[in-house]
């Protein structure tokens, strides 16, 4: 009888988590939108930091495509090893899996190739020639 109750409680509190979840997404991608159109108005760090934002916003919202856009962006401008590369590392391993599950080698070789770049950027910026 103790765990029906509490049962009750976690799926309706799923339910609650859902809705807001939902509505979470559209107000990161608001909220990345509203930093698109400041993208022009900054420069240097700030536009580093303002590119890494959007993409971190696009990637909780699961815009898996345009957070990795804005980090490339952020990395052809600043080759350093900081968010953009990390998080580009999760999110091409993510397209990569993708491609595997839908059997699509093209795909798959394009992010694999992708992530050797990166490999090599990171290479190349411990080297002192990035």
């Amino acid at each position: 009888m103790f765990f029906k109750k509490n049962k009750k409680k976690e799926t309706s509190s799923m339910a609650n988590g859902e809705d807001t979840r939902k509505l979470d997404k559209r107000e990161l991608i608001d909220e990345a939108e509203d930093l698109i159109n400041t993208i022009d108005s900054v420069s240097g760090d700030e536009r580093i930091e303002v590119l890494n934002r959007i993409g971190s916003l696009y990637f909780e919202a699961n815009k898996i495509d345009d957070a990795i856009k804005y980090y490339e962006i952020s990395i052809s401008e600043n080759k350093s090893l900081g968010k953009a590369y990390t998080e580009l590392v999760k999110l091409y391993n993510i397209k990569r899996k993708e491609a595997i599950s839908k059997k699509d080698d093209e795909s798959m070789k394009q992010y694999m190739e992708k992530i050797d770049r990166l490999l090599q950027l990171s290479k190349d910026v411990i080297r002192g020639r990035g």
